[in-house]
């Protein structure tokens, strides 16, 4: 059987950076912090589930830190029937957003989305606007503003430092809260948010799951001009999640689409094959953005999966060479009958004009009746990926997609070996 994510990347493992790292979320992590909620900024009037607050964040050394963020329980949770949870990361020029927790509540989970950037609410009272000119500098949050530049100051001075720690400290407030189930708790991050996600998990290794969106691991590795920004030694050696994540058993799915225009497909592919328990999903065409990134529908349904063990996702379960092509078997949620089987391939490399591919995937579809498939793997292909793809009973215009990583004929050869 081939494997499913192959890559001729490897992480360089663990340096005296880390684990420096590893001792200061050590701290974070056992840090109960302190919570003010602030009935002033509740979002929804009509809607007492989900609740303005702050919470205490990692000091600076000379003045307390203080982190905005909106929280909240589905109706039914309680001590005696614990719910789910979930740590909602945003990505950059976003903030905390109610409507993302109100999402998860409404999908009975417990949520928090928390303002990694040092940011607070400054719209009217009692309402909500996401807009973002509707969000200030907090006065509160004392945090340094360097714009998440990486550098060789003291992790004390460095933005990203308290990026990442707000990720765990928003997962102990959950694990705190009686009316969560402290092994059912996961995460999911946007773009530069699953950025910070895929480096807090190398550090917090309690969460049940994890769902990465748009950026993982790897970051150097992607051809995306937004990439090249990664190749210094301060970010290859220090934060990238490359480093840890052969080390990290948490179940991973990350989902990015196949022509992302800040982290490509090569570089999500090689941070599914680091992971101990990784998955992968692209997504053909898909875009990048705050609405985009949290509202796909197999993310939700793994995290499904992951706290209430009924399979939700379709999932390729064999890849095999066979003759011009690969033999594809796979199973099917109990909402989807039928799927299709895709070879999506490019005959260039993956080549950007600015944040865009040069060329775009094409794709070979194949029909089937069953749970397995012969496909052809077109002679001009340099790069492929295999996706299987079917649409739900109940909401037909919902697809549900899984995929393999990205294989070159170099790597399609080796992944045997």
């Amino acid at each position: 059987m081939k494997k499913l994510y192959f890559s001729e990347y490897s992480s360089p493992g663990a340096n005296e950076k880390t684990d420096e790292l590893k001792a200061l979320f050590s701290r974070v992590r056992e840090t109960a912090p302190s919570t003010r909620f602030c009935p002033e900024r509740d979002p929804y009037p009509e809607d007492k589930r989900i609740r303005a607050l702050r919470f205490s964040g990692l000091s600076n050394g000379e003045n307390e830190n203080s982190v905005f963020a909106y929280i909240g329980f589905p109706e039914n949770a309680s001590a005696a029937s614990p719910v789910p949870g979930i740590v909602l990361v945003h990505g950059g020029g976003g903030h905390a957003y109610a409507e993302w927790v109100r999402y998860w509540t409404d999908h009975g989970f417990a949520a928090i989305s928390f303002d990694g950037f040092g940011q607070t609410y400054a719209g009217p009272d009692h309402t909500y606007e996401p807009a973002l000119e509707f969000w200030r500098p907090d006065p509160d949050a004392h945090v340094p503003r360097d714009g998440f530049v990486f550098s060789d100051k003291p992790f004390e001075e460095q933005g990203f430092t308290y990026y990442v720690a707000d990720v765990i400290l928003a997962h102990n407030l959950l694990r705190a809260d009686r009316r969560v189930h402290r092994d059912k708790i996961g995460a999911t991050g946007i773009s530069w948010g699953g950025f910070a996600l895929s480096i807090a998990i190398c550090y917090d290794r309690r969460f049940a799951f994890a769902a990465p969106v748009y950026i993982g691991g790897f970051a150097d590795v992607s051809e995306t001009p937004w990439g090249a920004c990664f190749r210094g030694p301060m970010v290859t050696d220090v934060w990238d999640a490359k480093l840890l994540s052969g080390e990290v058993e948490t179940p991973v799915h990350f989902f990015n689409g196949d022509g992302d225009p800040f982290y490509d497909a090569n570089a999500s592919t090689a941070y599914a094959a680091a992971l101990q328990n990784g998955a992968l999903t692209l997504l053909p065409g898909f875009t990048h953005g705050q609405t985009e990134g949290a509202s796909v529908p197999e993310l939700l349904r793994f995290a499904e999966e992951q706290t209430g063990g009924v399979p939700r996702n379709i999932k390729i379960e064999f890849l095999a060479a066979a003759g011009d092509g690969a033999a594809v078997r796979f199973t099917l949620p109990e909402d989807v009958k039928r799927a299709d089987v895709c070879v999506y391939y490019k005959t260039e490399e993956l080549i950007y004009d600015g944040k865009y591919l040069r060329e775009l995937w094409s794709c070979a579809r194949t029909t089937v009746s069953g749970r397995e498939a012969h496909v052809c793997i077109p002679r001009r292909a340099r790069l492929f990926y295999f996706s299987v793809e079917g649409r739900t009973e109940g909401d037909p215009d919902t697809m549900l997609h899984a995929s393999t990583g990205v294989f070159s004929r170099k790597t399609w050869q080796n992944a045997e070996q």
